[in-house]
């Protein structure tokens, strides 16, 4: 752009276009324009605050007819509350004009011809032109933009209000889950003391049920009398199952108030399965064989006596148990590479596939055992033994071949 000509009424510059030529623009025209296309209302008063001119958009944002502002004071445009204000404001700017806007953070409003007021924002901007100053103002109607204000303001309340619902709703859970926390400890304390109460006082009515079972089958010896014989092995074997039973509670409920330490001991993993197998043989069945057999040269084992012989226990009584008469329980022990592997198998009636997941939970039976005394809490026990062991235990199953297999660390430190 070259420089550009001053005349009275009259401005003009010469603009490069392409090709090198030059081309005249009256500036005047080009102001013109600009004043009455802005999308913004535009309003110049002098130093009386009367307007003496504007652009067609004050008029359509304050709904005038044209011409009906010019000579009106710049108040006219006020709402009724804000004129006699804005008059000392106008003073105080016309002793120190600046640049400013206005409006931002500020509670600005218009007054409209029919009487209604909407949200504005100002801007000002002096000159002087032949000794007079002159203001010219940049207004701009947010009514839009505070809506949506408003409308964020109001989401956003509506928010909080919710957060604070939810926030009460949850300290209201909390508080419930924590009461019926504390009657779960409650109840779980008082089923405690009942099942350790009431398995000590079973079995000593059990352990007097046994002796005496004892003495009639000594005083009934000589007499070679089979039919008492029969039943005084049926009432030993009942009195044997509700022992485990009871036994299995206490466990259990032992395991649970963590009163079962691991105590491991060096002992001889044969001499122990044989004690245990002849401890188990008054459990099998007419026709039954619990066979033991030791693979490997190694025998020692450092484990916790109670707990492995526990865990072997339930594992032959199992097979026995889901075994029909006339077929074999093995049990198979081999030590290598510092572990022990302990194998149970028999022919019984198998695991259905669909119940071979929750075989380890706590009081769960098979589908197929229902009729068969029990309480679902062996394996489950068998495990917890294994894992305080540093073991695991894993079966594969169907009917007439079910296999449990553990392994534990060959010696388990304290």
């Amino acid at each position: 752009m070259s420089g550009a000509i001053h005349a009275r009424g009259y401005l003009s510059t010469m603009v490069k276009v392409s090709g090198g030529a030059f081309e005249k623009v009256d500036i005047a025209q080009v102001c013109a324009l600009l004043f009455t296309r802005a999308a913004e209302g535009l309003v110049v008063v002098d130093g009386k605050g009367a307007i003496i001119m504007h652009n067609p958009r004050l008029n359509e944002m304050f709904r005038y007819d044209e011409g009906a502002l010019i000579g009106a004071t710049v108040e006219t445009l006020l709402p009724d509350a804000a004129r006699a204000r804005h008059v000392g404001h106008r003073a105080a700017y016309d002793k120190k004009p600046v640049q400013r806007s206005m409006g931002i953070g500020m509670d600005l409003w218009g007054k409209r011809s029919d009487g209604s007021v909407f949200p504005v924002e100002v801007s000002l901007n002096h000159f002087e032109m032949d000794g007079d100053r002159y203001v010219m103002g940049l207004v701009t109607d947010i009514t839009l933009r505070r809506k949506a204000e408003e409308e964020l303001k109001r989401t956003n309340q509506e928010l909080e209000d919710r957060v604070e619902v939810r926030t009460t709703e949850l300290r209201d859970a909390e508080r419930s889950l924590r009461t019926a926390l504390e009657k779960e400890k409650e109840l779980h304390a008082l089923k405690s003391r009942f099942v350790s109460m009431a398995s000590h006082e079973f079995r000593t009515p059990l352990s007097t049920i046994m002796s005496s079972v004892d003495l009639i089958g000594r005083y009934t010896e000589q007499a070679n009398d089979d039919r008492v014989e029969k039943h005084v092995s049926r009432i030993r074997g009942k009195v044997r199952e509700m022992t485990a039973m009871l036994n299995e509670f206490l466990s259990l409920e032992r395991i649970e108030q963590g009163q079962v330490v691991c105590t491991p001991v060096e002992m001889d993993i044969v001499h122990q399965c044989i004690e245990l197998i002849e401890e188990l043989k008054a459990l099998a069945k007419t026709g039954q064989a619990i066979d033991f057999d030791h693979e490997g040269d190694e025998r020692s084992v450092t484990l916790d006596r109670q707990m492995l012989s526990n865990a072997i226990t339930n594992l032959v009584t199992n097979a026995v148990k889901y075994s029909p008469e006339g077929k074999r329980v093995v049990l198979h022990t081999s030590i290598a590479k510092g572990r022990l592997t302990i194998t149970v198998k028999d022919q019984g009636i198998g695991i259905p596939q669909e119940d071979q997941q929750h075989m380890f939970e706590r009081f769960f039976r098979g589908s197929n055992a229902t009729t068969i005394q029990g309480t679902g809490l062996g394996l489950n026990l068998v495990k917890r033994y294994l894992e305080m062991m540093g073991g695991s235990i894993r079966f594969t199953s169907a009917p007439g071949n079910t296999v449990f297999t553990a392994e534990l660390p060959q010696h388990l430190t304290s």
